[in-house]
C-alpha cells in the first residue's frame, strides 16, 4: 500500500509557513540596503579582476549548495512532522476454527441426520469464537449458511432444516410408503400433501439440479462443493473442520464430476480434516424405502426445480409418482468407502446409531485443534519516517558542511561573533534534534491507534418493482445499488457482512460473515419479487428483519461496531404509514440511508414483461422517489440521508462523493478502537514533535540566509 500522512493539514501550513518566511526576510532585506547601504561607482575593473571572479564563484557555490540544504531540511522535516505512515493488513492469531456441516438431504438420509441437526442447534450455544456454516445437498449443492459467527441465525437455520427433515419423513411415512402414485391419494388428504410439497420445494429446488441426468445422491460432488465454500480457502491458513452427514448410498445415472475418494484428497490437499457421521444400521429400513428417490424425483421433484409456481397450476406437482427400484447397493460397502474417506484427511468416523452425540463429537474436534487460526483482519498504521529522516539528515551535513566551510575560510577570530555563536547554537540544536527523530522515542499505549476488522455491517436492500425503475443514470436503481454495496465492501476490508431483502416481505439473505464472495453473490443475485404476488411496497416491511439482526450483533463479545446502509427509493404504495425506527438507534453506530430514484419518476421493466403499465390509463407508471420518508428513517435511526442518485450525476465515482466521506467516517471509528485481548499494548511514536522543532529551526535558518546572506 502506499504512504500515507497521519497530519496532512501540516503540509499546507509549514508551506505557508515557508512562503511567510521568505517574503519576510527579502523585504527586511531590500529596507535594510536602502537605509544603510553605500554605493560604490567604476567597480567595473574590480569586477574583471580573476581573483575577485574566483571569489564571486566560490561564494555563488556556496550559497547554492547552503539554499539545497536548507530546502531538503525544511521538506524533510515538513513531511516528517506530517506524520508518514503505511497501512499494513495483519492477522491476530487466535484458536479458532472454521466448522461446516455438509449434510446430505436425499430421503435415504434424512430420518438418521434429524436428531443430529437438532442437537446441533443446541450446541452451537456453546460455540466461542468458532465460525460456522451449512452446506446441503442431493444432486447439487447448496451453501445454507455462509461462515459466520452470527449463533442465533445458524440455530434459526438449523431449525427451519429440522422442520423440513421433518415433512421429508412425515411425506415419506404418510405417502411414499402407502401409495404408489399421487393419484392414489384420497381428496381427504391431498390438503396435506400439497403443503408438504410446498415445505420440500424451498429446500428441493436448490438441491436437485440436473437430477434427470445425474440420478440422486451426489455425495462426492457435495463434499467437494462444501470444501469450495470455505472463504479464503488458499489464502488463509486456518483450522477447517467439515462435519459430512450421509449414508454414502448413491442412485446416480452417470459419472459424477468428484467421487467421495477424489474429494477427500482435496479435503487432505488443503489441509481440511474431514469427520464423518454415518446413519447407522437403525435406519436401513427407512433408507430403502426412501432410496426411491430417483423416481420420486424423476417427475415429482423435477416440477419443483423449475418453479414452485407450477404447483397452485397442476395441483399434482412435487413427488407425484411412488413408484421406483431400490439400487440394493450393499450397505457395508458404503459405510467402509466412507470410513476410509474420512480417515484419509485425519478426521474420525461416527455412526449416529450409537450413543455418540454432537458435543462428543466437537469435543473430539476440539481436542486435535493444535493449530493457531489467525481470525481477525487488522489493518495497522506504521510509522515510516526512514526515508524523509534520510533527507534530513543529507540536509543537515550539507548545512554544516558549507557553514564550517565559510567560517574557517573566513577565520574563527574574523567577523561578528554573535554570528559565530549563532550558527553554533543552531548547528548544535539541529544536530540534537537528529539524534532524538534518529533514537524513535515512543511510549506505552494500552489504546494505540490499530483498525480492526471490528464492523458489522448490514445492507437492508429495498427490492420492490419500483427499484428496477431507469432513473438512476443510465441503468435502473437496483444496478446503482449494487455498485454502491461492492463499493462499500472494498472500502471496509476484514468487516463482516449481512444482507437483508425486503418488498412483499423481509428475509435475512446472509448473517454477519466475512465470506466476501458469498455476500457479493447475493447482491448481483437480487431480484424483483414474483409479479403475480407484489403487494406494494412499505419501509415498514424491513422492521423486523433489521431489528432481529441488530439484536443478534448485539450479542457479540468484543468491541465492535454495528453500521447499517438502507438502500430504497423510500416509494409507499401499500397506503401504510411509515412507522417509527427510533428504538432500533441504540443497536447502530453508524451508517445511512442512501435513496434513489428522482421526484420526475421513471418507468418500470419487469424482466420478461417489459416496461409495467398503468391499468386505468395504459400509459407507463412511474416510480417516484419519496425523499421525506426517506429522510425520516435517516432521523429516527439518527443516521445520514444521502441522495445516491443525485451522488451518481455529480460524481460518477466514490472518490468525493457524499457516501465516500461517510466511508471515511466510519473508517476512522474501526481505527480507533484497539485490540480488545487485554494482552495486546501499543506504542506511540514521539519523534514527529523534535521533527517540528527542527522545522523551527530551519525557519530561522532560512530567515537568517535570506536576509542576511548567511547564518555565521
Amino acid at each position: 500500500m502506499g504512504v500515507n500522512y497521519r497530519y496532512p493539514g501540516t503540509l499546507l501550513i509549514g508551506g505557508i509557513l515557508i512562503v511567510l518566511v521568505c517574503l519576510i526576510a527579502w523585504t527586511m532585506k531590500k529596507r535594510h540596503r536602502r537605509q544603510a547601504g553605500i554605493r560604490v561607482a567604476n567597480t567595473n575593473r574590480l569586477k574583471a579582476h580573476p581573483l575577485y571572479r574566483r571569489k564571486l564563484f566560490e561564494a555563488r557555490i556556496f550559497r547554492v549548495l547552503t539554499m539545497t540544504g536548507i530546502v531538503l531540511s525544511l521538506i524533510a522535516a515538513l513531511f516528517l512532522t506530517a506524520r508518514p505512515y503505511r497501512e499494513e493488513m495483519r492477522k491476530d492469531t487466535v484458536s479458532r476454527r472454521d466448522i461446516f456441516l455438509c449434510i446430505d438431504l436425499s430421503s435415504s438420509n434424512y430420518a438418521g441426520v434429524k436428531d443430529l441437526v437438532e442437537e446441533f442447534g443446541r450446541t452451537v450455544e456453546g460455540l466461542d469464537g468458532d465460525r460456522i456454516g451449512i452446506s446441503v445437498f442431493n444432486t447439487s449443492s447448496m451453501r445454507y449458511v455462509p461462515m459466520t459467527d452470527d449463533y442465533d441465525f445458524v440455530q434459526g437455520r438449523l431449525k427451519e432444516l429440522a422442520e423440513y427433515l421433518e415433512a421429508e419423513q412425515e411425506f415419506t411415512d404418510s405417502y411414499v410408503s402407502r401409495y404408489d402414485s399421487v393419484y392414489d391419494i384420497p381428496e381427504s388428504e391431498r390438503g396435506r400433501y400439497e403443503e408438504l410439497n410446498r415445505i420440500l420445494a424451498s429446500f428441493d429446488q436448490g438441491i436437485t439440479a440436473g437430477y434427470e441426468v445425474k440420478g440422486t445422491s451426489a455425495v462426492g460432488e457435495g463434499l467437494a462443493s462444501c470444501l469450495f465454500s470455505f472463504p479464503e480457502l488458499t489464502k488463509e491458513d486456518r483450522t477447517r473442520v467439515i462435519l459430512f452427514l450421509t449414508d454414502n448410498k448413491e442412485e446416480l445415472l452417470d459419472e459424477p464430476l468428484a467421487t467421495l475418494e477424489e474429494a477427500a484428497q482435496m479435503c487432505r490437499s488443503d489441509k481440511v480434516t474431514v469427520f464423518g457421521i454415518y446413519p447407522g444400521s437403525g435406519n436401513t429400513a427407512q433408507g430403502d424405502q426412501g432410496e426411491k428417490d430417483g423416481s420420486n424425483a424423476g417427475s415429482g421433484v423435477g416440477s419443483q426445480a423449475e418453479g414452485a409456481g407450477s404447483q397452485d397450476q397442476t395441483g399434482s406437482s412435487g413427488r407425484e409418482d411412488f413408484s421406483g427400484n431400490t439400487d440394493g447397493s450393499d450397505a457395508t460397502d458404503a459405510r467402509s468407502r466412507m470410513k476410509a474417506a474420512v480417515e484419509l484427511t485425519g478426521g474420525s468416523f461416527y455412526e449416529s446409531g450409537s450413543s455418540i452425540t454432537a458435543e462428543d463429537i466437537l469435543a473430539d474436534i476440539a481436542s486435535r485443534e493444535k493449530q493457531n487460526t489467525k481470525t481477525r483482519t487488522a489493518s495497522i498504521d506504521t510509522d515510516t519516517p526512514f526515508f524523509w529522516f534520510c533527507v534530513l539528515i543529507g540536509g543537515f551535513v550539507l548545512l554544516a558542511a558549507t557553514t564550517a566551510f565559510f567560517v574557517l575560510r573566513r577565520g574563527i577570530r574574523r567577523g561578528q561573533l554573535s554570528r559565530k555563536l549563532t550558527a553554533a547554537v543552531l548547528l548544535a540544536a539541529m544536530a540534537a534534534s537528529l539524534v532524538v527523530i534518529g533514537i524513535r522515542p515512543m511510549y506505552l499505549s494500552p489504546s494505540a491507534e490499530i483498525m480492526t476488522g471490528n464492523l458489522d455491517v448490514a445492507f437492508v436492500v429495498d427490492t420492490t418493482i419500483s427499484m428496477w425503475a431507469q432513473d438512476h443514470g443510465s441503468g435502473t436503481r437496483m444496478e446503482g445499488v449494487k455498485k454502491d454495496i461492492h463499493a462499500i465492501m472494498n472500502a471496509l476490508p476484514g468487516s463482516s457482512f449481512s444482507l437483508i431483502r425486503f418488498d412483499n416481505g423481509a428475509e435475512i439473505l446472509t448473517p454477519f460473515t466475512q465470506d466476501i464472495e458469498a455476500v457479493s453473490d447475493m447482491v448481483d443475485e437480487l431480484d424483483p419479487p414474483a409479479y403475480s404476488t407484489a403487494r406494494g411496497s412499505s419501509l415498514n416491511t424491513a422492521y423486523e428483519a433489521l431489528d432481529a439482526t441488530l439484536q443478534s450483533a448485539g450479542k457479540k463479545a468484543g468491541n465492535r461496531r454495528t453500521v447499517v446502509f438502507v438502500f430504497s427509493d423510500g416509494e409507499t404504495t401499500d397506503g401504510s404509514k411509515l412507522r417509527s425506527f427510533q428504538e432500533l438507534q441504540s443497536l447502530i453506530h453508524e451508517g445511512a440511508v442512501l435513496g434513489y430514484g428522482t421526484k420526475d419518476g421513471g418507468r418500470m421493466e419487469y424482466p420478461g414483461r417489459g416496461f409495467i403499465k398503468n391499468m386505468s390509463t395504459g400509459e407507463y407508471a412511474l416510480s417516484r422517489m419519496d425523499e421525506e420518508s426517506l429522510q425520516q428513517m435517516a432521523d429516527d435511526l439518527d443516521l445520514t440521508y444521502i441522495d445516491a442518485t443525485d451522488d451518481y450525476f455529480s460524481h460518477k465515482g466514490l472518490k468525493g462523493s457524499s457516501l465516500g466521506t461517510r466511508l471515511y467516517s466510519i473508517r476512522l471509528l474501526s481505527k480507533n478502537v484497539a485490540f480488545s485481548d487485554g494482552d495486546r499494548e501499543g506504542y506511540e511514536d514521539t519523534y514527529f514533535y523534535f521533527s517540528a522543532f527542527a522545522e523551527l529551526l530551519l525557519l530561522i535558518w532560512l530567515y537568517l540566509t535570506i536576509y542576511r546572506g548567511g547564518v555565521a
